[in-house]
């Protein structure tokens, strides 16, 4: 019993619906050929464990929805209604075979053995009718082998229906799949790894072969790109859409054309959408959704937050891939393993969003990492002090020796991430204390300069000039943008004025210039002059909270022994904020590295060449289960450790599986409890809490914790009450969950979801 042809798949928000040759298995194993393969053997592109999957029909007739046990999803459309049907049909025959109690009356006698041709009138026989050789494999196999399910046969039916036989796996062969289910394995075989580094202002991308990597970690190409007279390694995060929201230019391009289109047509530009500074709204917000929209430049017109995310990323990943391969031509996607960074600050809320954007840019999950800024930095900083030494060129010498703590202070557009970390002997790293930070980043400079521009010129002419002259506007936010990188504590700094500005200022005042501010600016034609001492004052406050957080961080008792602080980031390359660190913190060695600005994205590369770069963080909240267990008849709450207690209220328990400060070993079990299941059940779904108190909270209230996710396992139906082993780990960004029937020993993987 199979399937196998052509259906549409959705590959990414740019490039819509593409056709695929999929070849559907009896063991239910869904892979993807980028055409019909020319011998049996062809390694697949892509694959998919289909056991329990949901199926999602969407009204058209064609299009439906797969999600796996394991959260792996993706959209297909058929040539038909009657296509679709046959291939939901098959889906459904297959999961018989492993749980005849929870898909009956599926399967029709007739065509038990045959196999479906998609695209054809007519059936195939399958080759080899005959049955196969049985095995007892538990559920959990299905996810590490494409041979896990064994095929057809009535003894595999009786045995899941037979809920009183015992398991025939040992007990320790059981613990080993449930153990090695929780590991979160993306880093598989590939020949390229290529990073994003999506900024608040500017974001860039690079990559580096495998081969070349083994030779020499630090030969990375970065993409670098340069528009008048702005020489950078990073691009703006803007991104241009047509009227019908469909794509048209990221980065410097989308400026260009933007501007252009604003200087030919002005009624035009006014329909057309431009987004820009927008990754900052995923910044501590605690009811994000994936369905959040975002308004572009004009505030009138908005679209989903993740679209706009998800063009933005897919278009670096094809000038990074259409980059790689002028120099490796015969390579091809799924030979690609990517990296997106993320600030450790975010919470998981705003983790998860950026996957569902990268998938939605087309980038499957299985090769995707998430990597924490300023851990990548780290690791690039590691490794350029490796090389120093090697190549006898100097050092700072024991920052990065084993037993060596060091903070990272990144200096984003938007946010100051901070991470403390240890070397440990192997050279992989462990974080000494939860990462932190705050929305310091080096924006609030340009926001102060507009502050300035706004008393100078009056607050109402700015807006003005904002709303109805936006070339003008785009062009003089470049301006500063450059001149806020030129100042020292003693320069003048000039800012060319367009016209546009200084005609709406005189019509309120004359003299242009607000009487307050004469003695800090001067206005020589149309250039403003801002005297030394003014735009240093500036950046003072902002330094100041930087410099005040980082040495609360150091007074900590668990940053003992921290001898050095990496400035990295494009805002650790103001000189301004560079001294200021120094002069503060004279007592430690304090390290900017050359082109601070792509030491995230070089280190991000290095990462998703490494296994386990990190191998532990430290929790920053209590993380927890709410509980309400079911009453038993003499009015008693059953707890999880099989004890009884009265029933007094209906309050949920605040059950604690990770403790705030608490170390959390990368890709092992941080925790495991049983959950009750009863007859019929098909699924375990759990509501994840977290609070910040001092002690974790016993009761779950408004006052003490908030919601965060939820964790959602897939199960056949039950026919008897069980219990269910929940095991929880942290891979190097996400958790992973995965479940075991006490009674059976199968293992179910879960999915845990911080995103509505």
């Amino acid at each position: 019993m199979g399937m196998e042809g052509i259906l549409k798949r959705r590959v990414s928000i740019l490039r819509g619906y593409q056709d695929r040759w999929f070849i559907l298995s009896e063991d239910g194993i869904m892979k993807q050929h980028e055409k019909k393969p020319s011998y049996a053997t062809e390694k697949a592109k892509w694959q998919m464990n289909i056991i329990l999957a949901d199926i999602d029909k969407k009204r058209d007739g064609k299009c439906f929805n797969l999600t796996s046990n394991q959260g792996q999803k993706i959209k297909l459309k058929a040539q038909s209604d009657d296509e679709r049907e046959k291939w939901i049909k098959c889906f459904k025959k297959i999961n018989h075979i492993f749980f005849p109690h929870s898909f009956p009356d599926v399967v029709d006698e007739e065509d038990e053995d045959e196999v479906f041709t998609s695209n054809s009138n007519h059936k195939a026989k399958e080759v080899d009718p005959e049955p196969k050789p049985t095995s007892r494999i538990s559920f959990g196999d299905t996810f590490k082998s494409k041979d896990a399910f064994p095929s057809q046969n009535n003894e595999h039916r009786k045995s899941e229906e037979t809920v009183n036989e015992p398991p025939r796996e040992s007990a320790a062969d059981i613990t080993k799949k449930f153990k090695e289910m929780t590991i979160v394995d993306r880093k598989k075989r590939h020949l390229m790894v290529a990073a994003i580094d999506f900024g608040s202002a500017y974001s860039g991308s690079a990559f580096s072969f495998k081969d070349r990597f083994i030779k020499d970690p630090l030969e990375i190409n970065v993409m670098g790109i340069g528009q008048k007279g702005l020489e950078s390694l990073k691009v703006p995060t803007v991104l241009l859409l047509n009227p019908d929201r469909e794509f048209v230019a990221f980065g410097f391009e989308a400026e260009s054309k933007y501007s252009e289109l604003l200087q030919d047509d002005p009624d035009e530009a006014q329909k057309w959408y431009y987004f820009s500074r927008f990754k900052m709204q995923l910044y501590n917000n605690m009811h994000l959704k994936k369905s959040m929209t975002i308004k572009d430049i004009t505030g009138k017109k908005e679209m989903k937050a993740v679209d706009v995310f998800a063009y933005c990323i897919e278009n670096i990943k094809d000038s990074i891939f259409g980059k790689a391969k002028e120099k490796v031509t015969e390579l091809q996607e799924y030979d690609v393993h990517w990296v997106l960074t993320v600030p450790a600050i975010w919470n998981e809320a705003a983790r998860q969003f950026m996957l569902e954007a990268a998938e939605k840019a087309g980038i499957d999950q299985e090769r995707l990492t998430l990597a924490l800024e300023p851990e990548a930095a780290a690791l690039c900083c590691k490794c350029l002090e490796i090389q120093k030494r090697t190549t006898g060129k100097g050092s700072k010498l024991g920052s990065f020796d084993t037993g060596a703590r060091f903070l990272v202070v990144d200096l984003g557009g938007g946010t100051v991430d901070i991470t403390s970390n240890e070397v440990l002997g192997s050279g992989q790293l462990k974080e000494i204390h939860s990462a932190s930070g705050g929305p310091w980043g080096g924006n609030t400079i340009n926001e102060g300069i507009w502050k300035l521009l706004r008393g100078i010129f009056g607050e109402s002419t700015v807006t003005k000039f904002i709303a109805e002259n936006r070339d003008d506007y785009l062009e003089l936010a470049r301006t500063v943008e450059l001149k806020k990188r030129t100042v020292t504590s003693n320069n003048k700094v000039t800012i060319e004025i367009p016209r546009s500005l200084m005609l709406e200022a005189k019509k309120t005042n004359p003299g242009i210039i607000a009487e307050e501010f004469k003695d800090r600016v001067k206005l020589v034609t149309n250039k403003l002059q801002v005297l030394p001492g003014v735009l240093p004052q500036i950046f003072k406050e902002g330094i100041d909270t930087v410099s005040k957080y980082v040495q609360d961080l150091l007074d900590q008792p668990e940053t003992k022994g921290v001898s050095t602080i990496l400035l990295v980031g494009g805002y650790a390359a103001c000189d301004l904020l560079k001294d200021a660190m120094k002069t503060k913190f004279s007592n430690l060695t304090v390290i900017c590295p050359l082109d601070p600005d792509v030491v995230v994205l070089k280190g991000a590369v290095i990462m998703g060449h490494m296994e386990t770069p990190i191998v532990g963080r430290i929790a920053k909240c209590h993380y927890g289960i709410a509980i309400l267990v079911g009453v038993d008849k003499q009015n008693m709450y059953q707890c999880f450790d099989r004890s009884f207690k009265p029933l007094t209220s209906t309050e949920e328990e605040f059950h604690t599986i990770i403790k705030k400060g608490q170390p959390i070993h990368v890709n092992e079990v941080v925790t495991e409890y049983d959950f009750p299941i009863t007859f019929e059940q098909d699924e375990a779904f759990i509501r994840i809490y977290a609070s910040d108190d001092t002690k974790p909270p016993k009761i779950i209230s408004k006052n003490n914790c908030r919601e965060i996710g939820h964790i959602r396992i897939k199960l056949p139906k039950f026919r008897r009450e069980t219990r269910l082993k929940i095991g929880i780990s942290n891979s190097e960004t996400e958790f992973k969950v995965v479940a075991r029937d006490e009674h059976t020993g199968k293992c179910f993987a879960g999915v845990c979801r911080f995103l509505n």
